[in-house]
């Protein structure tokens, strides 16, 4: 074996992080899965304070000694106190099996951030804020200081937060490929005005700083640190249909450390004798676009050679009261370039640029034309509008011009160029593609193209639905992290990408924006308006519970366990007197299920009850997991409560059910498990009579639908699963996914909304767990036991599919041949163990031209790939 893949805090050589609760993990290579039952039975890990530690088998901070444990992440630092600063480096070796130890791992590091006390920066602007009531926008500042380094350098870093967004510079250079930095958080305290939905804010805030080696930028002699201000997030006032709920004027905190070789350290810090002018970027919003005049452009600004004589000094501001973190969510980045299509040339002054897919970036534009000539961009999405997203170029006059945008995104499958002066051709746009930078860590086929466009369609659409580290409804329209969202995709997102430090950063949004006052979760964090109903605050105990299960990290239950439990707390002043929940704050409206193909007719309250239970019973199981003894009867008991009551109320005899008009009234107690045993088949035909009567097809919203797939597979229904989720007429999936001129998902089944909404890929879960059979084992999280359990359904002839875990890839590929019978493909990762489950209709197991011996139809499987025929 060879241990490889060293994450700290699940990043890679992380150059920030807190030094409390530091988590170590790492993979383990045997030759692509050709060994099979490798396990490690022990380990070791050294950590040094000097690489030159290590090779000489030297943990200086730490040596664990060797461990007997099959243990491979999530496994505590255990050694010396860590400070603010501190560079430190480690290894790994394991024991297999048979006790045969590998070789060292390479050496992996990681760094401590700065603690409050260590910040010796001030936060600095150009100007306070004359009209905070006002939604009107300035022009972005730009910010300039010149300083000697007199000594030789040993190693710099530099800790920077501009907010909304920053650019940062030195001697011209740009410093990092970080797009839209630092990631949003609910970060300062604010005025809220005209809000559409009334919120009493009583946040926690936090705001994240981002670190960078910058060594190699630095040179003896005289150096010029340079930093644009975009307004971002936190002076968003583009769109106020939600309400003003900007922050403060755009501000920078910037600390320079410089160690010398000589062993003495320098800080520079953002201060007053900074600098700071107004330049070309003459408006910013991430709603509304950029207004650049190139005429206004600084030459060399961020060099030491320009002359800053006419600028202004840098004036101190209120320091935000967000507490400051090192970001180790992931950045905003280019992920993709495209050369769109100039499809028409409209009239002289009207060009139209066409993209295979709608994606979510900008535009960058290369010209040649008069000083004070102008370009107009319009970015039209696939629903033929706008939604006010353009940007506008003035040109400086000079040759030819290269110019794109730095604090906006939009989205888009169209450009609409106006440019009555200046010529335009094919070569003119470059589109660059961006969103979070997250890893894809799951595949998906089948014989089926509705299903597979289903899957393209919704990894796209997520991918540019992810900006600052949380999900958005949609990328162009409202940008907003709902919370209703977040919890009926979470389980896709944990099978598809790499959420582990994605979600632990929308967690912490959803964490901070709950009021600590009342318990109460608002319907987006961080917090930026929005309807809902208990469905969303919900899913802070749904999604919490979801990524212990995917990851098996029990640290992060314990970090939100209070926050969980204030839910449930908060949930239970929202009753009446039947103890049904009928309202939520502010004023008792609230939402039920949403998006519907027709009018919503499910009652609000049976649905916001189901979620009652719900999360009551997950918090039972959390408190269990916790050993939160006296909190696992008192969940137990309310839950037992819950259902007494919701059965009460929403029980109807006449229709063996509790409502026979829409299929969620009986989805909800099915899926959550709220129904008495001697009424299940009752309700069950009642539901299979609904989605009968509709021609087998979906009459659920955002809630419902990925729970229905559910309840008919569980309960031996899978046909009926896989025709609904396969109808081609409307309303389904199949009247609009396979149409090449739709690259997205749809926020509702009849497309007269948002036609980039991710929501509906929900049902993607049931791909990976259902059709492919991957599924996380309830009694050993974190995929350290795997089950497998492939399901041929309907028509299907193969699915093929993978996942990444913490572990290494697991695979399940599966194929219906007449002659062969039932092929079976799976991959097991080194160190984990799985169970595969056998068709009840296959008695005959074959694998490598041996006959396999099963009990209930299961089998026991080491790691490896096998490949089993079944007859």
């Amino acid at each position: 074996m060879r241990v490889f893949d060293l994450r700290t805090d699940y990043l890679t050589n992380p150059v920030a992080i807190q030094a409390n609760f530091i988590w170590l993990g790492w993979k383990l290579d045997v030759c692509n899965g050709k060994n099979r039952n490798k396990m490690q039975s022990a380990y070791q890990i050294l950590v040094a304070s000097d690489s030159l530690l290590l090779f000489d088998d030297i943990g200086d901070l730490w040596d664990s000694g060797k461990v007997n444990s099959s243990q491979s992440q999530q496994i505590l630092y255990k050694g010396r106190a860590l400070v603010s600063r501190q560079h430190v480096y480690w290894k790994v070796r394991v024991w297999d099996e048979n006790d045969q130890v590998t070789e060292w791992s390479a050496i992996a590091n990681w760094a401590i951030g700065l603690e409050p006390v260590d910040w010796l920066a001030s936060w600095i602007s150009n100007r306070e804020d004359d009209t905070p009531l006002e939604a009107n926008v300035a022009p972005a500042p730009f910010f300039r200081k010149n300083i000697e380094v007199v000594k030789e350098i040993k190693n710099a870093r530099v800790y920077i937060c501009g907010l909304g967004f920053y650019e940062m510079y030195i001697n011209g250079d740009r410093i990092g490929d970080q797009m839209l930095a630092p990631a949003v958080t609910n970060y300062d305290k604010r005025t809220i005005e005209h809000i559409l939905y009334p919120y009493d804010d009583q946040s926690h805030k936090r705001i994240l700083y981002n670190t960078f080696d910058v060594t190699s930028y630095l040179k003896k002699g005289k150096n010029c640190l340079g930093v644009i201000l975009g307004n971002g997030w936190y002076n968003q006032r583009g769109r106020t249909v939600e309400g003003y709920m900007w922050y403060d004027t755009p501000r920078l905190l910037l600390q320079l450390e410089i160690v010398y070789q000589d062993g003495t350290m320098e800080n520079i810090v953002s201060d007053e004798s900074w600098k700071c002018a107004i330049g070309p970027l003459v408006s910013d919003n991430i709603f509304t676009g950029e207004v650049y005049d190139a005429r206004k452009e600084m030459d060399g600004w961020s060099s030491v050679e320009y002359d800053d004589s006419l600028w202004q000094k840098a004036i101190k501001v209120r320091s935000p009261e967000g507490k400051l973190y090192p970001q180790t969510a992931p950045y905003d980045k280019v992920m993709q370039m495209y050369h769109p299509e100039l499809k028409e040339q409209v009239n002289d002054s009207v060009y139209r640029f066409v993209l295979p897919k709608m994606i979510a970036g900008w535009a960058m534009l290369t010209v040649s034309g008069e000083a004070g000539d102008c370009i107009k961009l319009r970015f039209i999405g696939e629903e033929g509008i706008d939604f006010g997203q353009s940007d506008t170029y003035i040109l400086k006059g000079n040759g030819e011009e290269c110019w794109e945008p730095r604090f906006t995104w939009h989205t888009f499958r169209e450009i609409e160029v106006i440019s009555p002066k200046v010529a335009l051709n094919a070569q003119s746009l470059i589109v660059k593609e961006i969103y979070t930078d997250v890893d894809e860590t799951g595949t998906f086929v089948s014989s089926d193209t509705i299903l597979n466009s289903i899957y393209r369609k919704y990894i796209h659409t997520q991918k540019i639905n992810m900006h600052g580290s949380i999900s958005s409804d949609c990328p162009h329209r409202e940008r907003l992290a709902y919370t209703g969202d977040g919890q009926v995709l979470v389980e896709s997102m944990l099978y598809a990408f790499d959420c582990t430090r994605f979600l632990y950063k929308w967690l912490d949004d959803i964490a901070d924006a709950q009021n600590h006052m009342t318990g109460y979760v608002p319907h987006t964090a961080p917090f930026g308006g929005g309807g809902g109903g208990p469905a969303w605050g919900s899913a802070y105990v749904i999604m919490p519970w979801a990524y212990y299960h995917q990851y098996g990290d029990t640290i992060l239950l314990s970090r939100h366990y209070d926050g969980m439990k204030h839910w449930i707390q908060y949930l239970g002043t929202r009753l009446d007197a039947r103890g049904i929940v009928v309202k939520e704050e502010p004023n008792g409206w609230c939402l039920g299920d949403w998006c519907t193909p027709d009018k919503i007719e499910l009652p609000e309250s049976l649905v916001n009850t189901a979620y009652y239970y719900r999360v009551t019973d997950i918090m039972s199981k959390v408190a269990r997991v916790l050993n939160r003894t006296e909190d696992t009867s008192y969940f137990d008991a309310l839950a037992k409560q819950i259902k007494q009551n919701f059965n009460e109320v929403f029980w109807d005899e006449d229709e063996n059910g509790y409502w026979e008009s829409r299929q969620g009234a009986n989805v909800f107690p099915l899926a959550f498990r709220l129904v008495p045993e001697d009424r299940k088949e009752k309700v069950l035909n009642t539901l299979l009579r609904q989605i009968e009567s509709l021609g087998y097809h979906f009459d659920t919203g955002i809630l419902a639908t990925p729970l229905l797939l559910k309840v008919l597979t569980e309960n031996n229904y899978g046909d009926v699963a896989y025709k609904l989720i396969t109808q081609r007429s409307y309303p389904s999936f199949g009247h609009y996914i396979t149409r090449d001129e739709y690259s997205c998902l749809w926020e509702d089944w009849h497309g007269n909304s948002s036609r980039c909404h991710p929501m509906f890929g929900s049902v993607v879960a049931w791909f990976y767990d259902t059709l492919l059979g991957i599924r996380y084992d309830s009694e050993r999280p974190g995929m350290k036991h795997i089950i497998i359990c492939p399901r041929p359904i309907g028509d299907l002839s193969f699915c093929k599919g993978s996942f990444r875990s913490l572990y290494g890839m697991v695979r399940s590929e599966w194929e219906v041949d007449g002659e062969q019978g039932f092929s079976v493909k799976v991959e097991i990762p080194a160190n984990t163990t799985a169970t595969l489950f056998i068709p009840k209709q296959y008695t005959e197991v074959m694998e490598s031209g041996k006959c396999m011996e099963m009990k209930d139809n299961t089998l026991f499987l080491g790691s490896g790939v096998y490949h089993f025929i079944m007859k």
